[in-house]
C-alpha cells in the first residue's frame, strides 16, 4: 500500500461522520473525538464579537479570528479606517457584515471556501475596485515529497498576511489568492519549512524535504546526552513544559500515567506528603529499599523538593544499558532531572500562577448516632440503648448526653486551598547566559492547622571564559514547612493520622463541647478528635536545603571534551512535636504536656571528572566516555525532651520542667567511589553498539566485598536506514524502525549503614558477687561477608515512527532478575539464641513484563493534536528465599507473606462462598470450627480447598485451606494523554489506571464496630439481615469486633477486593490572548487556563474509599483540585 493510500485512510478515519464514529469508537477514541469537536467548534459557531470605536479594518480581522471567513480587499478601498462599533452574539456572517458596512461605501460578495470580497459600491464595471486588483490571479500548485507522492494537509500562507492561507487537498493541490509580489510560506510537520516568491509565476510544483531536526533530537542520559535515534536502551523522557502545565505541588503526581514502565502510586492526599511510591518496571526487592535513584543536574535530590517550573526535562533510565553507568544505585531505575538554562538574547520574563481549591475524591459516609445506637443493639443482641435514648440522639433534645456528632466531618471541616506563583528570568549574551527562577507554593489541607509551604529559588549561569572553556554554575535553595495538628497529652496515638483514624472509629455519641463550653470526655475519656485539633498541640517540620554545583568544561581539540564538576548539598531541619494539656468534662486535665524537639544537619559532597571523546571516520562514528566520581554523605542529629510545661503558649524546651528531661543524638557517614565508562559506536546511524561499565566501592560493605563491577551491552539496528527500505517508494511511510536488545547487571546498596558490623547494647548489667556490674552484650547476629544486592536485566524491543511522526509505536519486553537479596528472614534464627539477625544475601525474584507505547501527532492548519498512550504488563514473582525456604503444610514454600512462585505484597487467606443463611446451612457446610468455633447465620462461609492428602477433607483448616488471593502490586498499568489546540485555544486530558491489583480495607476502615467503633453507610445498608437472609450480602452480620478481630474478619476474598481503577488525572482548558491586544502593554503573551486534577475515578472499590490508598483507616483522601491560572510572558 502506498503512503498516499495510507494517508487517505487516516484522513477518512479522523474525519468520518460523527454518528458513525460514536457508534464504533471505544471510550478512548470518544474522549479524543470530543476534544476535537471542542477545539474545532469555534470554526463552525456563529459569530460573537464586541468591539467599540475600532477602525473597520481591525473589526474585519477580529471576525477572521473568531470564524473561518477570510476577507479580501484592495488596500486603497475607502472607509477601511472608519471608526465603527460592532456587538454581536451568535450572529451569522450576513447579519454581521450588513451591520458593519452600513453607512460605508463598501459592499461584500461571498465566494467559495468562506472567502468574502469587499468592493466599492456604485462603481461601474470598468471602475470597480476588485479585491484582487493590484494582485495577480489565484496562485495554484501541487506539493509532493522527495519521491513525488502528494503531501496532504500542508499549510500554505501568505507571509505578509498570515491570516490568508489554505492547505493542500488529498492529491496535494492548493489554490490561494495573493498579492502579485507575495511570498508563500510552506510548512508541514516532519518537513523543512519553505518560502517561495510568487512574482512572475501562477503555478508551482513544490517538493518537500524531510526535517532532519526530528532525527537530531537529543535525550538526556547518564553523564551526557545522545541523539534519540541512536539510543538503544529503554528511556522515557518528558518535556518540562508538559510538567509545568500541571497544577501539582509534587511532580510525581504530574508524571502519573505519562511514561511507560513507570508506576506512581499516591499514598496520601495530605499537603507536602512525600509518600508517593515510584516503581520502575515493578518492585525490585523485598529486602533492600526498592527506590529509584533521583539525580538533579547530576546530584542526588528529592522529587518532593523540585519546583516544576525549573525543569527542562525528566529522563527515566529503565534498563541496564542506560542505568549501568550508575552501577550500585541503579537496580531500581534512575530518574534524571535537568533544570533549565539561560538562553542567548534579550531578557525574557515569565510568570505563571494559579489558585484553586481541593476536595476529597472519596470520603467515608458514617451513619448518624441514632442509627448507630440501633445497629449496636442489633450487633450485641441486647438493649445497649433504649428507644427513649435513641429518640434523644435523633431529636437533639439532650446534646450534652446524647449527641449526634460526626467527628470525621468535623475533622475534615473545610475545602483545601492551593496556590502557586513562579517567576522566571532568563537571557544573556554570547559569553554569559543566566536563568533566575523564584517559586512559592502554599497548600492548606482539608483539616485545620494542616498546611504546607515551599519557597524555591534557583540561579543557573553559563559563562564562556574562552572559546574552548566554559564555566557552569547552578545554585538552588529550598525552604519548606509542613504543619499538622497533634493529639494532646494523655493519648498515645500518632499525631494527625491518629486524629483521623479515631475520628473514623469513634461514634459521635458524646459532644465535642458541652453546652457550657467544656470539651466532652469522648469515648476513651481523652476528649474527641475535633477537640484535639482545637488544642494548642501541633507538629511542625521546617526544612532548609541548599545545593550548588560548579562545572568546568574544557575542549582542547574539537573531538575531546574534559569536564570537572564539584557539588555540595547542605540540609537542615527542625522537627517539633508539642502535646499540650487539655481540660475536658468533669474537670479532668489531660497531661502532662511535653515537647520533643529534634534538629538534624546533613552534608553531601561530590566530585566528578569525565572525558568525552568522539570521532567520525567515514560512516563510522565513535564516542568514548571515561569518568571518576567520589561522594560523601554525613549527618548529625540531636533531640531534646521535656514535659510539664507551665503554659501551652510557650512550646520551648527551656519552659518545660527539668525533672524528666532527656537528650539523645547520633550521626552517620558513608562514601562511594567509582570509575565508569561508556563506548558508543554506530555505522551510518544504522548499526548501533553501546557498552557500559562501572566499578563502585561503597563503605557500607565489609572490606572484602566493598567493590562491585556492573557492566552492560546493547545492540541496535535501524532497519529503516537499509537501502531496501529507504529507497523503496512503497516503504516511504516508514520513517524510522529500530530493533534493539540489551543486557546488564545493576546493584542496590540501599541497606542502611554498615549492616555487617556487630552491634553491642550497653547497660546490660550482670551479677558479680553481691553486686551488679556494668556490661554490654551483642544484640544482632551479622554476616561479615555481606555483598551487593544485584539485578541482571535483559531487554528486547523496537521503536517505530510512521509518516514522518504522524504515528509512532514502540514495544519492549524485559526480564529483571534480582539475586543476593539483602533480607532478614523471619524464623531463620531460633528464639533460644536471643539475638536479632541482620540482613543476609538470600533469595531472588523476577520482574517480567511488556511495555507498549503509541503516539499520534497531527497538524492541520490551525489545529494540532497530540496523543500519547502506554500500556504495561509486569509480573512479579519470588524465585527463591534461601534460608527462608520454609515448606508449609499446604505445599507453599516460604514464610512471612513471601512464597516462592508468587508475587510480593500478597494477600494470603480463605476463599469464601457468601454467608450462612441459618443453622441448617451451618450443619451441611464443611466443618469450619477451627476458624469459626460457633458459626451462625450471617457468618462468612469459608471454602474447603484441601487437606492433609491434598484434596478437600470436609474441614476448613488454616494450615491447608488458605491460598494466595492477590497482590497489592498492579499487574497492568496504563496511561493516555491528549493535547489539542485550535488557534488560540488549547485543551489537555491525562488519564491513568491500574488493573490486576487487590486491596483490602482492614481495621476501622473495613470492619463495622471495630473496637466499639463506627458503622459506615455501605456496611449498614449491605449487611446480612436474619429477617430477609441473603446468600451474598455486601457485609456479614453485624457484631462488635475487638482489636484482635473476629472469625468474620479473617483475611479472605470477602474483604480482599479488586482495586483496579481508571482515573482522569487532569483536564485543562486554556486560551491565549491575541498578541495584537498586548503590544501596547509590552507583553509578548498571556494565557489563561482552568484545570482540574483527579476529576473522575471509575472503580468497584467500596464506597467512600479511594482504591489507590490501601488503608486500615489512616486515610487522608486524595484530592480533586480545581484551579484557575494565568501565564504572562514579557
Amino acid at each position: 500500500m502506498s503512503r498516499i493510500e495510507n494517508e487517505k485512510q487516516l484522513l477518512n478515519y479522523f474525519f468520518m461522520e460523527q454518528n458513525h464514529f460514536l457508534k464504533r469508537c471505544s471510550l478512548t477514541r470518544a474522549v479524543l473525538f470530543l476534544l476535537f469537536l471542542f477545539m474545532t467548534s469555534t470554526a463552525f459557531a456563529q459569530i460573537t464579537v464586541n468591539l467599540q470605536n475600532k477602525p473597520l479594518r481591525e473589526v474585519l480581522k477580529a471576525i477572521e479570528k473568531v470564524s473561518d471567513y477570510k476577507f479580501f480587499y484592495n488596500e486603497s478601498l475607502p472607509d477601511l479606517e472608519k471608526i465603527t462599533s460592532l456587538r454581536l452574539t451568535d450572529s451569522g456572517i450576513d447579519e454581521a457584515l450588513q451591520q458593519l458596512l452600513s453607512g460605508t461605501t463598501i459592499e461584500y460578495r461571498k465566494g467559495e471556501n468562506n472567502i468574502i470580497a469587499l468592493v466599492e459600491k456604485n462603481a461601474s464595471d470598468g471602475q470597480q475596485k476588485s479585491p484582487t486588483q493590484g494582485r495577480k490571479g489565484p496562485v495554484k500548485g501541487r506539493v509532493v515529497d522527495a519521491l513525488g507522492e502528494p503531501v496532504i494537509g500542508v499549510t500554505i500562507v501568505e507571509k505578509a498576511n498570515p491570516s490568508n492561507g489554505t492547505i493542500t487537498d488529498i492529491d496535494g493541490h492548493f489554490t490561494i489568492d495573493v498579492q502579485s509580489d507575495a511570498v508563500l510560506r510552506i510548512s508541514y510537520i516532519g518537513y523543512r519549512d519553505q518560502e517561495i516568491p510568487t512574482k512572475g509565476k501562477m503555478s508551482f510544483d513544490i517538493v518537500m524535504h524531510e526535517d532532519t531536526k526530528q532525527l537530531d533530537e537529543v535525550v538526556v542520559v547518564g553523564y551526557g546526552v545522545q541523539k534519540k535515534v541512536n539510543i538503544i536502551g529503554s528511556i522515557a523522557q518528558v518535556d518540562g513544559e508538559k510538567i509545568s502545565q500541571r497544577t501539582n505541588a509534587n511532580i510525581t503526581n504530574a508524571l502519573t500515567g505519562m511514561m511507560s514502565g513507570v508506576t506512581i502510586i499516591q499514598g496520601s492526599g495530605a499537603p507536602g506528603n512525600p509518600s508517593n511510591s515510584v516503581q520502575i518496571r515493578g518492585v525490585g526487592s523485598f529486602g533492600a529499599s526498592p527506590t529509584a535513584l533521583v539525580l538533579v543536574d547530576g546530584i542526588p535530590g528529592s522529587l518532593a523538593d523540585i519546583n516544576p517550573a525549573e525543569i527542562e526535562s525528566i529522563s527515566v533510565l529503565k534498563d541496564a544499558s542506560t542505568a549501568a553507568i550508575y552501577g550500585a544505585r541503579a537496580a531500581n531505575g534512575v530518574i534524571l532531572i535537568t533544570t533549565k538554562s539561560g538562553k542567548e538574547g534579550k531578557v525574557q520574563v515569565s510568570y505563571n500562577g494559579y489558585v484553586g481549591f481541593n476536595r476529597p475524591t472519596a470520603f467515608p459516609d458514617l451513619v448518624p448516632t441514632w442509627e448507630y445506637a440501633q445497629l449496636l443493639n442489633e450487633a450485641s443482641n441486647s438493649t445497649v440503648y433504649t428507644d427513649e435514648q435513641i429518640a434523644k440522639f435523633k431529636d437533639g433534645s439532650d446534646p450534652d448526653h446524647y449527641a449526634n456528632e460526626n467527628y470525621l466531618k468535623r475533622v475534615f471541616d473545610r475545602d483545601g486551598f492551593q496556590t502557586s506563583h513562579d517567576l522566571n528570568v532568563n537571557g544573556g549574551g554570547k559569553t554569559t547566559r543566566y536563568l533566575l527562577t523564584f517559586g512559592y507554593l502554599k497548600q492548606n489541607g482539608l483539616i485545620a492547622k494542616n498546611d504546607y509551604t515551599r519557597y524555591n529559588a534557583r540561579v543557573n549561569l553559563t559563562t564562556e571564559l574562552l572559546p574552548n572553556l566554559k564555566l557552569t554554575t547552578r545554585i538552588n535553595g529550598v525552604m519548606s514547612e509542613r504543619n499538622e495538628p497533634a493529639i494532646p497529652a494523655g493519648d498515645d496515638a500518632d499525631d494527625m493520622e491518629g486524629i483521623i483514624i479515631k475520628a473514623l472509629r469513634f461514634p459521635g455519641v458524646t459532644p465535642v463541647k458541652l453546652s457550657d463550653g467544656t470539651y466532652g470526655k469522648g469515648q476513651e475519656v481523652h476528649g474527641t478528635p475535633p477537640a484535639w485539633i482545637e488544642s494548642p498541640s501541633f507538629y511542625s517540620l521546617p526544612q532548609y536545603k541548599t545545593t550548588a554545583n560548579v562545572s568546568l568544561t574544557y575542549q582542547p581539540i574539537e573531538s575531546l571534551e574534559l569536564t570537572a564538576m564539584g557539588g555540595i548539598t547542605y540540609g537542615n531541619y527542625e522537627e517539633k512535636r508539642f502535646r499540650s494539656t487539655l481540660k475536658i468534662e468533669g474537670g479532668r486535665v489531660l497531661g502532662p504536656s511535653f515537647l520533643e524537639n529534634r534538629m538534624q544537619r546533613n552534608l553531601y559532597k561530590t566530585f566528578q571528572a569525565t572525558a568525552n571523546y568522539s570521532r567520525k571516520i567515514g560512516q563510522h562514528n565513535f564516542s568514548l566516555l571515561a569518568g571518576y566520581s567520589f561522594e560523601d554523605y554525613s549527618d548529625r542529629w540531636l533531640k531534646g525532651f521535656r514535659d510539664n510545661f507551665a503554659s501551652n503558649d510557650l512550646p520551648y524546651l527551656d519552659v518545660g520542667a527539668p525533672d524528666n528531661q532527656k537528650a539523645d543524638g547520633s550521626g552517620q557517614e558513608w562514601a562511594l567511589q567509582s570509575l565508569f565508562g561508556r563506548l558508543n559506536y554506530n555505522y551510518a546511524e544504522r548499526y548501533l553498539l553501546e557498552t557500559t561499565m562501572r566499578y563502585d566501592g561503597s563503605s557500607r560493605f565489609p572490606k572484602s566485598k566493598k567493590y562491585g563491577f556492573f557492566p552492560s551491552v546493547a545492540l541496535g539496528w535501524r532497519l529503516s536506514e537499509e537501502a531496501f527500505i529507504r529507497e523503496n517508494e512503497k516503504m516511504n511511510w516508514l520513517t524510522n524502525l529500530k530493533l534493539k536488545a540489551s543486557w546488564g547487571v545493576l546493584g542496590n546498596q540501599n541497606i542502611g549503614i554498615y549492616p555487617y558490623q556487630t552491634l553491642y547494647d550497653l547497660g546490660r548489667n550482670y551479677p558479680f558477687g553481691n553486686t551488679f556490674s556494668s556490661g554490654a552484650s551483642i544484640t544482632t547476629l551479622t554476616d561479615p561477608n555481606l555483598r551487593w544486592e544485584s539485578t541482571r536485566t535483559w531487554d528486547v524491543g523496537f521503536e517505530s515512527s510512521l509518516w514522518n511522526g504522524l504515528l509512532s509505536f514502540n514495544m519492549a519486553y524485559f526480564n529483571r532478575y534480582t539475586y543476593d537479596i539483602l533480607y532478614a528472614p523471619s524464623g531463620s534464627v531460633s528464639s533460644v539464641l536471643g539475638l536479632n539477625i541482620s540482613p543476609i544475601n538470600t533469595g531472588s525474584l523476577t520482574n517480567r513484563g511488556l511495555e507498549f507505547e503509541v503516539g499520534h501527532h497531527l497538524r492541520s492548519g490551525d489545529f494540532t493534536l497530540d496523543v500519547q498512550g502506554n500500556f504495561n504488563i509486569v509480573r512479579n514473582e519470588i524465585e527463591t528465599l534461601g534460608v527462608g525456604d520454609v515448606k508449609q503444610l499446604n505445599g507453599l514454600v516460604g514464610s512471612g507473606g513471601l512464597y516462592i512462585g508468587h508475587p510480593m505484597q500478597i494477600y494470603y487467606g480463605y476463599q469464601t462462598d457468601g454467608v450462612f443463611l441459618d443453622a441448617e446451612d451451618v450443619k451441611t457446610w464443611a466443618d469450619q470450627t477451627k476458624v469459626t468455633p460457633k458459626a451462625q447465620a450471617g457468618d462468612i462461609r469459608y471454602r474447603d480447598i484441601s487437606g492433609p492428602d491434598g484434596v478437600p477433607d470436609g474441614k476448613v483448616d488454616p494450615n491447608y485451606d488458605r491460598v494466595v488471593l492477590g497482590t497489592r502490586i498492579p499487574k497492568y498499568t496504563f496511561g493516555l494523554g491528549i493535547q489539542a489546540s485550535y488557534k488560540d485555544f488549547d485543551a489537555a486530558v491525562q488519564m491513568q489506571g491500574v488493573a490486576g491489583v487487590k486491596g483490602m480495607l482492614s481495621g476501622v476502615a473495613g470492619f463495622a464496630m471495630w473496637q466499639e467503633g463506627n458503622v459506615q453507610r455501605w456496611q449498614a445498608d449491605g449487611r446480612f439481615r436474619a429477617e430477609s437472609p441473603e446468600r451474598y450480602p455486601s457485609y456479614p452480620r453485624l457484631e462488635t469486633v475487638s482489636g484482635g478481630g473476629s472469625p468474620n474478619t479473617e483475611v479472605s476474598d470477602f474483604w480482599v477486593r479488586d482495586a483496579s481503577y481508571l482515573r482522569v488525572r487532569n483536564v485543562q482548558l486554556g486560551y491565549t490572548l491575541p498578541k495584537e491586544w498586548l503590544h501596547a502593554l509590552h507583553i509578548s503573551g498571556v494565557r489563561i487556563y482552568v484545570s482540574g486534577e483527579n476529576m473522575l475515578t471509575l472503580s468497584g472499590y467500596p464506597r467512600g474509599w479511594d482504591p489507590e490508598i490501601n488503608t486500615n483507616g489512616r486515610y487522608y483522601p486524595i484530592q480533586q483540585t480545581y484551579t484557575f491560572g494565568l501565564n504572562i510572558k514579557f
